[in-house]
């Protein structure tokens, strides 16, 4: 049982228990840093030393050093917690009790810190008996209720203490087995398959809990489960859909060599006059020929629209002359999905996510993820502090495929909930104090950004529209973000051939968000482009004052934006 006295409680602070619980978050995030190390350096160990008793022996030590290693990190992270709570705990006890002996004090009541006894004032002997008593009972009923007021304060504190320090007794290692070999259960893919549905704060709590382990372990047997949910740190994500992307170059490059082997062989035959050996049955084999040589030039026209996407990510995400890339969502399901991240968004001070508009697609991720990589190199170049930016390329949703499909919001609406979560979640993973956050939108990505912000709500700081056909909002009031209207700005250059969507500054999805009547920030774009259609893809141009617009604004510059 705690012996905390009141004296003690009143002088408690709580810097000290703060530095403690920081020192073992640290000593958690250390663990769970040093476990993936050793399980990721010794996954591959069977396969590179796959027999003899050497191997056995180096296998089952591994298999037992990474569980203990993975085991520390639970305990490290609850003692953590308990040590946080404490000091919050004790801050509120403490200044409750302080306002308690003030009050007291300030009435008259003497207050003695060491044993606790509240006595009252003393009572004027003046008027009758009657009046006397009555003043007297009054004094120590209230002296009861003050010394009852601090019991309840104290009482607390020790409650507090006492968890505490049953949390700190029972993570701590044994003696003889420290942490101990025990596997943990594996994570199922019904379980990870349950977290879909929940919030990312909750989905990133719950992958908190799991030992590096068990994450390690998700990760590979469900990749395409684990690598879709927001709230999971980056390079959870990344590891888990770069699987799912290396399984499906691996397999565009056999289906490619096997229709280049196939192709081969008929012509080595042909070429042998063996042909009819290839088709027995045919009563023409060199038409049966034609026929097949045929369609494997159309399955290789068609593998070759189906493996644009998948490659181009597959060069990026391996570039070593490029920043890092982290690939945080991946499906090449109907026309693809994927979002992709110049620099680790959770490291980084300044994250902008950029949702392009219509015809974009998993085919034509490598332009889009250009305009990231440009976006990045804008923000290092133009921000003195040196803060670092992350850009990310949010093809997270079903795009209009062609303009006369542009005409309608369901894209933007569809997309709206899953633009808003992954903010969230962005906000849940990242470490350290909270970046700057922002989201641009192109084209048809403004209106999936102001629907987004208009009824979902974005967790971000600022939101940037170029070359909006309107943002489904009347105004820059309507949308819901962290900032406020002076935290929305646009760019429509005069030669945008999406002017041409409305009338005035009446677009097709409502008020313009580049005219003044919005309510927003405007700032400047001006292509070099001739084409109202080039120029409506031209504001990442090398010349194109918006490009130091974005960058301004993306890191936290507002002043400079003209």
């Amino acid at each position: 049982m705690s012996s905390l006295t009141l004296e003690q409680l009143l002088k408690a602070y709580d810097t000290p228990w703060h530095q403690a619980a920081e020192a073992w978050r640290g000593l958690a995030d250390q663990v769970d840093e040093a476990a993936e190390q050793l399980i990721r350096g010794t996954r591959d160990l069977p396969d590179a030393w796959p027999s003899g008793e050497g191997s056995r022996a180096a296998h089952a030590r591994a298999t037992m050093l990474r569980a203990e290693v993975s085991n520390t990190y639970n305990p490290a992270r609850r003692i953590h917690q308990a040590l946080a709570d404490l000091a919050y705990g004790v801050r509120g006890f403490r200044t409750r009790a302080e306002q308690i002996v003030a009050s007291a004090r300030q009435a008259g009541y003497t207050v003695d810190a060491v044993t606790g006894t509240v006595t009252g004032p003393a009572v004027m002997v003046v008027g009758d008996s009657a009046r006397i008593a009555a003043d007297g009972a009054r004094i120590a009923a209230e002296s009861a209720r003050i010394a009852a007021d601090l019991a309840e304060e104290l009482a607390g504190a020790r409650a507090l203490d006492d968890a505490t320090a049953n949390v700190i007794t029972v993570n701590l290692p044994s003696a003889e087995a420290g942490f101990g070999w025990s596997r943990m259960r594996d994570v199922s893919a019904a379980e990870l398959r349950a977290q879909a549905g929940r919030q990312p704060r909750e989905i990133g709590e719950w992958w908190a809990s799991l030992t590096p382990e068990q994450q390690e372990q998700a990760i590979l047997a469900h990749p395409e489960l684990a690598g879709r949910l927001d709230g999971l740190p980056a390079t959870d994500r990344d590891t888990a859909n770069r699987i799912v992307l290396d399984r499906e170059v691996t397999a565009l490059n056999q289906e490619r060599q096997d229709l280049d082997a196939r192709e081969s062989h008929l012509r080595s035959m042909a070429e042998q006059g063996r042909i009819a050996e290839v088709y027995p049955d045919a009563a023409n084999p060199g038409g049966r020929l034609l026929d097949e040589l045929g369609r494997i030039e159309d399955r290789r026209e068609s593998l070759a629209g189906r493996s644009a996407g998948p490659l181009a990510l597959h060069q990026r995400l391996r570039d070593p002359s490029q920043p890092p890339a982290f690939l945080l969502g991946y499906s090449s399901a109907d026309d693809g999905r994927a979002i992709v991240a110049v620099n680790n968004p959770d490291e980084a001070d300044n994250v902008v996510t950029y949702v392009p508009g219509t015809m974009a697609d998993l085919a034509g991720i490598k332009g889009d993820v250009e305009r990231a990589d440009k976006m990045v190199l804008d923000a290092t170049r133009l921000d003195p502090s040196g803060r670092t930016t992350s850009a990310i390329t949010w093809l997270g949703y079903d795009a209009p495929d062609f303009f006369h499909n542009a005409g309608s919001s369901s894209y933007a609406e569809n997309a709206s909930a899953d633009l808003s979560r992954f903010q969230n979640g962005l906000r849940v993973s990242h470490d350290g104090d909270a970046s700057h956050n922002t989201v641009l939108g192109h084209s048809y990505g403004t209106t999936t950004v102001g629907i987004a912000a208009r009824d979902k709500g974005l967790a971000v700081d600022d939101v940037i529209f170029v070359g909006s056909p309107g943002v489904g909002a009347g105004s820059a009031s309507e949308l819901n973000i962290q900032g406020d209207a002076s935290n929305v700005w646009s760019s429509t250059d005069a030669n945008d051939v999406i002017r041409h969507t409305g009338f005035d500054d009446t677009m097709r999805f409502g008020e313009n968000p580049s005219g003044a009547a919005f309510g927003g920030r405007i700032f400047t774009s001006d292509s070099d482009e001739w084409s109202p259609v080039a120029t409506h893809s031209g504001y990442w141009d090398a010349n194109n004052p918006s490009r130091r617009g974005i960058a301004y604004i993306v890191t936290g510059q507002e002043g400079r934006v003209s």
